[in-house]
Order: C-alpha cells, then structure tokens, then sequence
C-alpha cells in the first residue's frame, strides 16, 4: 500500500485513507483523535472502515502464502509458459486462502498479533458474557446483536440492537469504541453500558471515564460523562442532558433482576416485555401513570404478575396468543 503524507491540519475523508493514516509511522494522537470523530459521524463509516481494514489483513495473511511467495520471487525471464488450462491455478490459490480466512474470521498484519472479527447475538429471555481477545468483557442483555472488529489502531464493537455492559481493559494505544446509531461512546479502562431502544440510544457510565460523540453535538468535543451518569441521543444524534442513576438499579439487569424506583407502569411493562414472548398490554390509558417500585426477575412474568396484583390492584387477563392485558377493576 502505498501512504500519502498530509499536512496534519487535513485529515481523510475515506476509510482507505483513515486507514493509511493510522499505519503511517508518524501518525500521531490528534491523528486518532480526528479518526474517532471521523467514525462518529455515521455507523457507515465504522462499517467502511472494518472492511477496509479486513481486506488490507487479508492481503497480509495471502502474502505469506507459499505459492504466491514463490511466484513473486521467480525470474520472469525463466519463467516457463504455462497452457491456458493451467492458468486458474494462483488464482485458485489466492481465492481458497481467502475463504478460510473469512469463514475463521481471521487475519495478520505485517509484524502484528493476530486480529479478530466477532458477532454475538442473544435471543429472547438469554443473556450471555462473552471475554474480548484483549481480556475485556461484554454482557449482552436480552434479544442483544453486536459486531467486534480488533486491529492494531482499534478495539471497535458496534450495537446492532438491544443492550450491553462492558468492562473494558486498559489499552492507551487501542481506544475502545461502541458506536450505536448515528454516535460512539470511547472509553479506556472503564465500565459502561450502551443501549438501543424506542429509537433513542442511552450511554450509562459505572466506572471511569468516557465521551460520547454523536454529530448533534455542536461543540465538536463530545459529552464527558462522570461516573454514575447517563445521556442518551436520538437517532440524529441530538444529546440530552446528562443525568445522575442509581448504580443499583443500572446494573440490575446484569444480573438478571430489573429494580424500578418509582417508575411509570409504562416504562416497566415496556422492559419486561423484552424479555418475554408474552406481551403485556397496558388496557387502560389511565394505567401508564402508575408509580411502581420493586426489584422483579426478569423471566418471572408470573411473578410480576402477582406482585401488581397484590400492591397495586392490577388484574391480568389473556388476551389472545402471547398478549396479556393488565386491567384494573372498576370502582
């Protein structure tokens, strides 16, 4: 590949670029810095950039192969013709290395440790954990997907859908990026969670330090989060105000209990029902303003149930496959 120098006030616009940039030896921190705002704009640009990233790899990994070793260092001058039935040969090899590494999700660079790229999904009512090459750790909450691309300028992981928690480790050289719609979340050495629902991701911070960058921001600097702080953002990227949480009841989900503290009915018949087949069904609008506080297992619907029904004068009624309606009796 060949890299083109620029002047350090102009920075690529294209992945091919960004990532000539990242593998030049003077690349510097403003460099990495520009790069993460360069994939803040759009999770197109993420995607860009990873597959870029992979195809570059890939030709690292096909370069060791023998065939082609051998191919590149024989005098042309000696080399014998070969009859046009042969022909398919290199080529053959070349394609045959590159399924097996597709198909292992596997790839070298040049003088570098061997890099991945993960997908991870949980269905309806699973969780799961899953430990990162580096050592960092994910949980994956309910109907979770998530892509994970580690190369030597990156440690990136994209929410696809629902919700996750990681615990990162501590990288200076690689930052540790979530993007999530039309915004990333960077961190270092950290636990956060990232979430996807009604159209809005939310950034929630347990320990350490992270900035949230989405192009809504107007400032060009992100959003520093302290620890026990949230924000959330639309799907252009708009931020809210940050706001303080209850570490309990964030990090409740983990391990799999939802704790609710004087919350709309609404909002809890809304989570329960990620985790459920069987949707709740609020019959009366007059019921979505209910207060509730309690600590519930998030796959014990009936459980729920009957808790609604003894504090709050709740009743359920099934209304039809996988739908219960939640009712309160006339006065």
């Amino acid at each position: 590949m060949n890299v083109t120098r620029l002047s350090p006030r102009h920075f690529p616009t294209s992945a091919e670029d960004w990532l000539a940039r990242l593998l030049s030896p003077d690349c510097s921190a403003s460099d990495h810095a520009a790069f993460e705002d360069w994939l803040a704009q759009s999770p197109e640009n993420a995607l860009a950039y990873a597959e870029v990233e992979r195809a570059h790899q890939l030709a690292g990994l096909l370069a060791s192969d023998p065939l082609v070793g051998t191919a590149r260092h024989r005098p042309a001058a000696r080399a014998p013709l070969a009859p046009r039935r042969r022909r398919w040969r290199p080529a053959l090899a070349w394609a045959a290395a590159l399924v097996l590494a597709l198909a292992g999700g596997l790839w070298l660079l040049p003088g570098s440790q061997q890099a991945q790229y993960l997908q991870y999904a949980t269905g309806i009512g699973e969780q799961r954990r899953v430990t990162l090459p580096d050592g960092s750790g994910l949980v994956l909450d309910t109907g979770t997907a998530v892509q994970v691309v580690y190369g030597d300028s990156q440690r990136h992981v994209e929410l696809l859908d629902g919700r996750l928690q990681a615990d990162v480790a501590h990288d200076a050289s690689r930052p540790f990026v979530v993007t999530s719609r039309n915004g990333s979340t960077r961190a270092l050495g950290t636990v956060f969670q990232v979430e996807q629902q009604d159209g809005r991701t939310r950034v929630t911070l347990l320990e350490g330090r992270v900035v949230v960058k989405t192009p809504g921001d107007w400032s060009g600097r992100g959003l520093e989060l302290r620890p026990l702080q949230q924000v959330s953002y639309d799907a252009e990227g708009t931020p809210s105000v940050a706001s303080d949480i209850d570490p309990a009841a964030a990090e409740g989900w983990t391990q799999g209990r939802l704790i609710f503290k004087d919350e709309r009915l609404a909002s809890l018949v809304a989570e329960f029902n990620r985790y459920s087949q069987d949707k709740l069904v609020l019959s009366q609008p007059e019921l979505e303003d209910i207060r509730v506080s309690g600590a519930f297992d998030a796959n014990d619907q009936a459980g729920l149930l009957a808790a609604l029904r003894r504090g709050w004068d709740i009743e359920a009624h099934a209304a039809g496959r996988n739908r219960i309606e939640l009712s309160a009796p006339a006065r």
